[in-house]
Protein backbone atom coordinates (compact mmCIF):
# COMPACT_ATOMS: atom_id res chain seq x y z
CA UNK A 1 0.00 0.00 0.00
CA UNK A 2 1.39 3.17 -0.79
CA UNK A 3 -0.26 6.82 -0.34
CA UNK A 4 0.89 10.07 -1.25
CA UNK A 5 0.26 13.68 0.55
CA UNK A 6 0.54 17.04 -0.05
CA UNK A 7 0.15 20.16 2.16
CA UNK A 8 0.21 23.70 0.94
CA UNK A 9 -1.61 26.13 3.29
CA UNK A 10 -0.28 29.40 3.85
CA UNK A 11 3.50 29.34 3.90
CA UNK A 12 4.09 25.38 3.28
CA UNK A 13 5.00 23.49 0.43
CA UNK A 14 5.22 20.31 1.36
CA UNK A 15 4.93 16.46 0.92
CA UNK A 16 4.37 13.48 2.67
CA UNK A 17 4.56 9.36 1.25
CA UNK A 18 3.88 6.74 3.00
CA UNK A 19 4.13 3.10 1.84
CA UNK A 20 3.93 -0.12 4.19
CA UNK A 21 4.03 -3.84 2.88
CA UNK A 22 4.38 -6.47 5.67
CA UNK A 23 5.63 -5.70 8.31
CA UNK A 24 8.28 -2.82 6.77
CA UNK A 25 7.27 1.05 6.96
CA UNK A 26 8.56 3.67 4.74
CA UNK A 27 7.74 7.34 4.62
CA UNK A 28 9.41 9.70 2.53
CA UNK A 29 9.09 13.67 3.31
CA UNK A 30 10.33 17.05 2.56
CA UNK A 31 9.98 20.24 0.77
CA UNK A 32 8.17 19.56 -2.67
CA UNK A 33 10.84 19.69 -5.21
CA UNK A 34 13.52 18.15 -3.43
CA UNK A 35 13.98 14.23 -2.60
CA UNK A 36 13.28 14.52 0.86
CA UNK A 37 14.24 13.05 4.10
CA UNK A 38 13.38 9.03 4.34
CA UNK A 39 13.01 6.45 7.24
CA UNK A 40 12.38 3.00 7.55
CA UNK A 41 10.73 1.25 10.43
CA UNK A 42 9.90 -2.48 10.89
CA UNK A 43 7.48 -3.75 13.37
CA UNK A 44 6.59 -7.11 15.20
CA UNK A 45 3.58 -8.18 12.60
CA UNK A 46 2.03 -6.92 9.61
CA UNK A 47 -0.98 -6.39 11.46
CA UNK A 48 1.03 -3.61 13.35
CA UNK A 49 2.53 -2.32 10.78
CA UNK A 50 -1.24 -1.39 9.07
CA UNK A 51 -2.49 0.18 12.07
CA UNK A 52 0.46 2.44 13.03
CA UNK A 53 0.90 3.77 9.14
CA UNK A 54 -3.39 4.21 9.00
CA UNK A 55 -3.09 5.94 12.48
CA UNK A 56 -0.17 8.31 10.89
CA UNK A 57 -2.53 8.98 7.74
CA UNK A 58 -5.28 10.03 10.01
CA UNK A 59 -2.83 12.44 11.32
CA UNK A 60 -1.55 14.08 8.55
CA UNK A 61 -5.25 14.41 7.21
CA UNK A 62 -6.32 15.80 10.34
CA UNK A 63 -3.49 18.53 9.90
CA UNK A 64 -4.63 19.58 6.71
CA UNK A 65 -2.75 17.18 3.76
CA UNK A 66 -4.37 16.43 0.99
CA UNK A 67 -4.21 13.18 -0.79
CA UNK A 68 -3.79 12.83 -4.63
CA UNK A 69 -3.02 9.91 -6.92
CA UNK A 70 0.32 7.97 -7.46
CA UNK A 71 0.43 9.23 -11.01
CA UNK A 72 -1.16 12.81 -10.81
CA UNK A 73 0.35 15.93 -10.93
CA UNK A 74 1.53 18.10 -7.80
CA UNK A 75 -0.15 21.48 -8.67
CA UNK A 76 2.05 24.56 -8.06
CA UNK A 77 1.49 26.68 -4.82
CA UNK A 78 -0.04 29.61 -5.09
CA UNK A 79 2.77 32.49 -4.40
CA UNK A 80 1.29 34.49 -1.02
CA UNK A 81 1.54 38.64 -1.07
CA UNK A 82 3.91 40.46 0.95
CA UNK A 83 0.68 41.38 2.83
CA UNK A 84 -0.30 37.71 3.44
CA UNK A 85 3.07 36.76 4.60
CA UNK A 86 2.94 39.39 7.25
CA UNK A 87 -0.29 38.45 8.05
CA UNK A 88 1.09 34.95 8.94
CA UNK A 89 4.10 36.00 10.19
CA UNK A 90 2.25 38.08 13.07
CA UNK A 91 -0.74 35.13 13.95
CA UNK A 92 2.69 32.87 13.79
CA UNK A 93 4.44 34.75 16.33
CA UNK A 94 0.73 35.61 18.43
CA UNK A 95 0.48 31.42 18.64
CA UNK A 96 3.93 30.31 19.32
CA UNK A 97 4.69 32.64 22.26
CA UNK A 98 1.41 31.07 23.85
CA UNK A 99 2.70 28.59 25.94
CA UNK A 100 -1.06 28.29 27.59
CA UNK A 101 -3.20 27.88 24.73
CA UNK A 102 -4.09 24.37 25.47
CA UNK A 103 -4.31 24.98 29.27
CA UNK A 104 -7.47 26.48 31.80
CA UNK A 105 -7.94 29.74 31.30
CA UNK A 106 -6.59 30.79 34.59
CA UNK A 107 -3.34 29.49 34.02
CA UNK A 108 -2.94 32.06 30.97
CA UNK A 109 -0.81 34.89 31.86
CA UNK A 110 -0.93 38.49 29.81
CA UNK A 111 2.16 39.32 31.44
CA UNK A 112 4.22 35.72 30.34
CA UNK A 113 2.87 36.10 26.40
CA UNK A 114 4.20 39.42 26.20
CA UNK A 115 7.66 38.11 27.37
CA UNK A 116 7.57 35.23 25.69
CA UNK A 117 6.44 36.92 22.27
CA UNK A 118 9.49 39.68 23.02
CA UNK A 119 11.75 36.75 23.29
CA UNK A 120 10.37 35.19 19.65
CA UNK A 121 10.77 38.13 17.94
CA UNK A 122 14.08 39.03 19.39
CA UNK A 123 15.55 36.29 17.14
CA UNK A 124 14.52 38.15 13.83
CA UNK A 125 15.92 40.98 12.08
CA UNK A 126 14.60 44.48 11.78
CA UNK A 127 12.67 43.96 8.26
CA UNK A 128 10.49 41.02 10.24
CA UNK A 129 9.66 43.24 13.14
CA UNK A 130 8.92 45.92 10.42
CA UNK A 131 6.36 44.10 9.73
CA UNK A 132 5.20 42.56 12.52
CA UNK A 133 4.48 46.23 13.75
CA UNK A 134 2.84 47.20 10.97
CA UNK A 135 0.38 44.52 10.58
CA UNK A 136 -0.01 44.84 14.48
CA UNK A 137 -1.38 49.01 13.73
CA UNK A 138 -3.11 47.34 11.04
CA UNK A 139 -5.18 44.90 13.40
CA UNK A 140 -5.52 47.25 15.71
CA UNK A 141 -7.06 49.86 13.49
CA UNK A 142 -9.43 46.81 12.67
CA UNK A 143 -10.56 46.51 15.68
CA UNK A 144 -11.21 50.29 16.52
CA UNK A 145 -15.15 50.25 15.94
CA UNK A 146 -18.32 50.48 17.77
CA UNK A 147 -19.10 47.21 18.16
CA UNK A 148 -15.11 46.50 19.83
CA UNK A 149 -15.63 49.73 21.96
CA UNK A 150 -19.32 47.91 22.90
CA UNK A 151 -17.69 44.36 23.70
CA UNK A 152 -15.11 46.56 25.81
CA UNK A 153 -17.98 48.71 27.67
CA UNK A 154 -19.47 45.10 28.42
CA UNK A 155 -16.83 43.31 30.01
CA UNK A 156 -14.75 46.34 31.82
CA UNK A 157 -17.17 49.61 32.71
CA UNK A 158 -19.68 49.59 35.80
CA UNK A 159 -22.91 48.11 35.06
CA UNK A 160 -26.30 48.33 37.50
CA UNK A 161 -29.42 46.36 37.17
CA UNK A 162 -32.75 47.77 37.18
CA UNK A 163 -35.68 45.63 36.96
CA UNK A 164 -34.13 42.93 35.14
CA UNK A 165 -32.44 45.03 32.63
CA UNK A 166 -28.56 45.85 32.81
CA UNK A 167 -27.74 49.21 32.46
CA UNK A 168 -23.66 50.06 31.68
CA UNK A 169 -22.36 53.52 32.24
CA UNK A 170 -20.07 53.97 28.47
CA UNK A 171 -17.40 55.80 29.36
CA UNK A 172 -13.97 54.20 27.73
CA UNK A 173 -10.62 56.05 27.68
CA UNK A 174 -8.41 56.76 24.98
CA UNK A 175 -5.77 54.20 26.14
CA UNK A 176 -7.70 51.88 27.98
CA UNK A 177 -9.19 51.14 24.66
CA UNK A 178 -6.23 50.40 23.05
CA UNK A 179 -4.80 48.34 25.45
CA UNK A 180 -8.15 46.34 25.25
CA UNK A 181 -7.57 45.75 21.84
CA UNK A 182 -4.20 44.50 22.36
CA UNK A 183 -5.45 42.09 25.16
CA UNK A 184 -8.29 40.30 21.91
CA UNK A 185 -5.24 40.10 19.61
CA UNK A 186 -3.12 38.19 21.74
CA UNK A 187 -6.82 35.77 21.50
CA UNK A 188 -5.06 34.54 18.51
CA UNK A 189 -6.29 34.57 14.64
CA UNK A 190 -9.70 32.30 14.85
CA UNK A 191 -10.86 34.19 17.70
CA UNK A 192 -10.13 37.64 15.86
CA UNK A 193 -11.99 36.57 12.88
CA UNK A 194 -14.76 36.00 14.97
CA UNK A 195 -15.23 38.72 16.83
CA UNK A 196 -15.12 41.33 14.23
CA UNK A 197 -17.60 39.19 12.41
CA UNK A 198 -20.07 39.38 15.79
CA UNK A 199 -19.07 40.67 19.21
CA UNK A 200 -21.15 37.64 20.25
CA UNK A 201 -18.61 35.07 18.96
CA UNK A 202 -17.03 35.78 22.87
CA UNK A 203 -19.82 33.70 24.25
CA UNK A 204 -20.29 31.33 21.37
CA UNK A 205 -18.44 28.22 23.57
CA UNK A 206 -15.53 28.28 21.80
CA UNK A 207 -13.32 30.52 24.16
CA UNK A 208 -12.61 31.06 27.90
CA UNK A 209 -10.72 33.45 29.11
CA UNK A 210 -10.64 35.79 32.66
CA UNK A 211 -12.33 38.83 32.19
CA UNK A 212 -10.71 40.45 35.15
CA UNK A 213 -7.80 41.02 33.33
CA UNK A 214 -8.75 42.73 29.88
CA UNK A 215 -5.74 44.93 28.99
CA UNK A 216 -2.26 44.31 27.11
CA UNK A 217 -0.65 47.46 27.27
CA UNK A 218 3.03 45.77 26.69
CA UNK A 219 1.97 44.77 23.26
CA UNK A 220 2.44 48.11 21.94
CA UNK A 221 6.20 48.14 22.93
CA UNK A 222 7.04 44.21 21.92
CA UNK A 223 8.89 44.71 18.38
CA UNK A 224 10.76 47.87 19.45
CA UNK A 225 11.64 45.77 23.16
CA UNK A 226 12.53 42.73 20.76
CA UNK A 227 14.90 44.52 18.43
CA UNK A 228 16.44 46.28 21.51
CA UNK A 229 17.63 42.95 22.79
CA UNK A 230 20.09 42.28 19.83
CA UNK A 231 20.93 46.43 19.26
CA UNK A 232 22.17 49.00 21.40
CA UNK A 233 19.81 51.15 19.59
CA UNK A 234 19.36 54.75 21.56
CA UNK A 235 15.52 55.14 19.98
CA UNK A 236 13.08 52.73 21.93
CA UNK A 237 10.81 53.88 19.24
CA UNK A 238 12.81 52.76 16.21
CA UNK A 239 10.78 49.80 15.08
CA UNK A 240 7.43 52.20 15.31
CA UNK A 241 9.42 55.05 13.65
CA UNK A 242 10.30 52.68 11.01
CA UNK A 243 6.42 51.57 10.54
CA UNK A 244 5.41 55.41 10.19
CA UNK A 245 7.94 56.35 7.79
CA UNK A 246 6.63 53.55 5.31
CA UNK A 247 2.94 54.14 6.03
CA UNK A 248 2.39 57.38 8.10
CA UNK A 249 -1.97 56.68 7.33
CA UNK A 250 -2.26 53.56 10.00
CA UNK A 251 -4.08 54.95 12.50
CA UNK A 252 -5.09 53.16 15.72
CA UNK A 253 -6.31 55.56 18.03
CA UNK A 254 -9.64 58.20 18.47
CA UNK A 255 -6.91 60.96 18.16
CA UNK A 256 -6.86 61.02 14.36
CA UNK A 257 -9.99 58.91 13.25
CA UNK A 258 -13.96 58.05 13.78
CA UNK A 259 -15.46 54.91 14.65
CA UNK A 260 -17.98 53.69 12.01
CA UNK A 261 -20.42 54.66 14.23
CA UNK A 262 -21.06 55.98 18.09
CA UNK A 263 -20.60 53.20 20.47
CA UNK A 264 -24.12 52.63 22.33
CA UNK A 265 -24.59 52.15 26.04
CA UNK A 266 -27.03 52.28 29.06
CA UNK A 267 -29.88 49.48 28.69
CA UNK A 268 -29.09 49.72 24.59
CA UNK A 269 -26.35 46.94 24.67
CA UNK A 270 -28.77 44.04 26.36
CA UNK A 271 -31.13 44.49 23.47
CA UNK A 272 -28.49 44.54 20.89
CA UNK A 273 -26.41 41.44 22.46
CA UNK A 274 -29.26 39.70 24.85
CA UNK A 275 -26.69 36.56 25.50
CA UNK A 276 -23.70 38.58 25.65
CA UNK A 277 -24.88 40.76 28.33
CA UNK A 278 -26.98 38.49 30.48
CA UNK A 279 -23.48 35.96 30.71
CA UNK A 280 -21.07 38.53 31.16
CA UNK A 281 -22.92 40.41 33.81
CA UNK A 282 -23.88 37.03 35.79
CA UNK A 283 -20.38 36.29 35.41
CA UNK A 284 -19.11 39.74 37.07
CA UNK A 285 -21.60 40.06 39.57
CA UNK A 286 -20.05 36.96 41.25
Amino acid sequence: MKRKFIYQEELSDKFWDIEYNGKIQKITFGKIGTNGRETIKEFESEEECKKESEKLIAQKTKKGYQEIQENEDIPRKKELSETEKADFYFWEAIDKSNKQKKSHWSEYDVDEHIENLTNYLSKFGKDRLVLFEKTLQEKLSILYTAEIAELSIILECDFKEENGIYVFDDYLSDDGFIYFRCWLLLKGKEFFEDITSDIQSFVSGKYSFNIGDCWAEGLLYVADIAYAENHENEDESEIRDAVYELNPKIHYDSMEREMNREPKGGKDLQEMYPKLVKEMCELRKK
